[in-house]
């Protein structure tokens, strides 16, 4: 079991509510230490294993109204739930694993997806029921259980249509147009060109109002702090006005790095929206 606890976490989220029916027939109570939800809405869809005969259903439950469309756009369905929670209000969710007749697992986001919370899959399932086009049954605690400080116990239900999730296109190297768009403002942020680089920039990089001259290289300086030097595109997934491309190159100190780059097409063109790098040295 894993714990991960990620930066800006803050208050922590108190709902009211012990008992609550999901517009899409999820039901039940969710308590870890101080946190306690009831299911709102719930959203379920099979995800491939190394078995292409053996898909895992997993069923999404949340305590705020779920954008169905935006989930199946979405390249990653659980990033699109952790987006929806980060722009709730006291946002969470928790994403439930039909690992057999007997068995299910659970994976919670809480506090708007700060804290993130894997609580393995070995709890009791009963009356589980998978067809073609619906999912049902029920995942439960037995007794209260804790991870380091936290003590949690949860009853879910569901009974939920299956949603077919459209698979994204492999974008091969150079990872076409988002690709050649993100390597064109990398070069624009190492030129401190404005005109180049703002229009693809997540819109919180953008100041309201254009930097002064004297200020420009300031500021594409700390820009670059969190942008490749150099990068080479070796590919990625396109799905809609989503791209994920994954990059390799080098940092500001020149230190080899690779990652994953999230773009969204807008209406002025691709914008990266999130990245995320690892050394490699």
């Amino acid at each position: 079991m894993t714990r991960l606890r990620t930066a800006g976490f803050a208050a922590l989220l108190l709902l009211a509510g012990i008992r609550s029916f999901a517009a899409d027939g999820a039901k039940g109570t969710f308590h870890f230490g101080d946190i306690q939800f009831a299911p709102v809405d719930a959203f379920a869809y099979q995800d491939a294993t190394s078995d292409p005969a053996k898909p895992l259903t997993i069923v999404l439950i949340a305590n705020f109204p779920i954008d169905r469309p935006a989930v199946v756009n979405a390249i990653n369905t659980p990033g699109a739930l952790i987006e929806q929670a980060a722009n709730a209000k006291g946002g969470a969710f928790v994403l439930l694993r039909v690992v057999s007749a007997e068995r299910c697992g659970v994976y919670a986001f809480l506090n708007q997806a700060q804290r993130q919370i894997d609580l393995s899959n070995s709890f009791a399932a009963k009356s589980v029921k998978v067809t073609p086009t619906r999912v049902a049954g029920e995942c439960a605690t037995t007794k209260p259980e804790k991870m380091f400080d936290d003590t949690y116990d949860f009853h879910l239900s569901y009974d939920v249509p299956l949603t077919a999730i459209p698979k994204p296109t492999t974008l091969t190297a150079g990872g076409g147009e988002p690709g050649a768009v993100y390597k064109v403002l990398v070069k624009a942020i190492q030129a401190a060109d404005w005109n180049a680089a703002h229009l693809l920039l997540p819109p919180d990089q953008v100041p309201e109002t254009k930097p002064k001259a004297s200020e420009m290289k300031d500021y594409f300086h700390g820009l670059g702090l969190n942008y490749p030097k150099t990068v080479n595109v070796a590919g990625g997934l396109l799905k809609g006005d989503r791209a994920a491309i994954d990059i390799s190159g080098t940092n500001n100190e020149d230190k080899k790095i690779k990652g994953t780059v999230a773009m969204k097409k807008t209406a002025s063109g691709w914008q990266v929206i999130d990245q995320n790098f690892y050394f490699t040295d």
